[in-house]
């Protein structure tokens, strides 16, 4: 069981990603992890088909954002999802700067409406609106404001959002 130091609810929502092995069960196998911890059941977005974003070299990902209330810290939390990422087999994400297949990749991308900038956590997440495999689904679970420095929805940021790969929703979990 994670130690819960801080009694305040927070609202997360993160992304999930796989595309090694059998990418259902591994996005089902984290988000049961992260229920974990969740004070309430997660809401969890449809499940997207995307190409890979900055290496069309790698296969096709399965995406999903899932909405979680926890009583960790920005920091624990991050602690907590990088050891279920290990546990269900995730290794580098990049080599040399270009990105790799996972088994796994897990990312915040938002803590209530805080701004957090340290050496290893940037929250809103960095790439949140040039991303059509985050934005899509998260459009799926919030229709309002979500960023800390912004009033604009999901939806205005798929209106002008630059990323030109393919990302579908999946009407059958048979991915």
């Amino acid at each position: 069981m994670v130690e819960q130091s801080d009694k305040r609810i927070n609202t997360v929502f993160l992304s999930l990603g796989s595309n090694l092995g059998d990418r259902l069960k591994n996005l089902r196998e984290a988000i049961g992890q992260i229920q974990k911890t969740s004070i309430t059941a997660a809401r969890i977005s449809g499940f997207y088909e995307s190409e890979p974003w900055r290496n069309l070299d790698l296969a096709r990902f399965l995406n999903c954002v899932i909405e979680v209330k926890v009583y960790l810290s920005p920091q624990e939390l991050l602690g907590f999802i990088q050891n279920i990422e290990k546990i269900i087999g995730r290794t580098v994400k990049s080599k040399n700067g270009e990105y790799l297949n996972r088994v796994i990749d897990i990312d915040i991308l938002t803590f209530n409406k805080k701004t957090i900038n340290s050496m290893d956590l940037t929250i809103p997440h960095p790439f949140i609106n040039e991303r059509k495999f985050v934005l899509l689904p998260l459009a799926d679970l919030e229709r309002g404001v979500f960023l800390p420095y912004d009033l604009n929805a999901p939806q205005h940021y798929l209106k002008v959002c630059l990323d030109r790969g393919g990302c579908k929703r999946l009407t059958s979990i048979d991915a």
